[in-house]
């Protein structure tokens, strides 16, 4: 087997069912970060550090103009947005593109902050927005790559609910 490279070709963005094709420039996904806490005893000859849960997420949105639905959109502070992110991954191989799959990244969250961009003559301003995320779901191939719930104490990776005995032991 030689070798495979993937490339995502292009995305698609829409927040709360209003299609913004060819409007957005450019999205920022989660990063996902994880908390750690250090662990040291009597008899260790070092410390070590163990995981305790995930830093807060945010999302970029970038804009190629001013789109008064968007400004609507992310003014609202008090109103969860839902954003999904669709894309096609191509694979390439030495013959060219073997197969394109999809990826859709959903998230829900409050724009905690946006830019409306300079104006500057002869060029569009590029307004930029912050999506503090709740809720994210990577999926490749409509394969679950990763979940993550907030509220619900939900963290899933390739469909392993890997927090379930943890809510059962908090009771819920």
């Amino acid at each position: 087997m030689g070798i495979e490279i993937n490339k995502v070709f292009n995305a698609r963005i829409y927040i709360d069912g209003f299609d913004f094709i060819a409007k957005a420039e450019e999205v920022d996904l989660p990063k996902v970060q994880f908390k750690f806490v250090d662990a040291k005893g009597l008899g260790l000859y070092s410390e070590f550090q163990l995981p305790s849960g995930l830093e807060k997420m945010e999302a970029k949105i970038k804009f190629n103009s001013l789109y008064p639905e968007f400004i609507g959109l992310a003014s609202d502070p008090f109103t969860v947005r839902y954003v999904i992110v669709r894309g096609s991954n191509q694979h390439w191989t030495q013959q060219g593109v073997s197969q394109e799959l999809p990826i859709r990244a959903e998230m829900r969250g409050i724009f905690k902050e946006f830019e409306q961009g300079n104006l500057k003559i002869a060029e569009a301003p590029t307004p930029e927005a912050t999506l503090s995320v709740m809720y994210y779901k990577l999926q490749v191939d409509y394969q679950d790559v990763l979940e993550i719930d907030v509220i619900n104490n939900i963290y899933r990776v390739n469909g392993v609910d890997i927090l379930q005995n943890y809510r059962i032991n908090i009771g819920g």
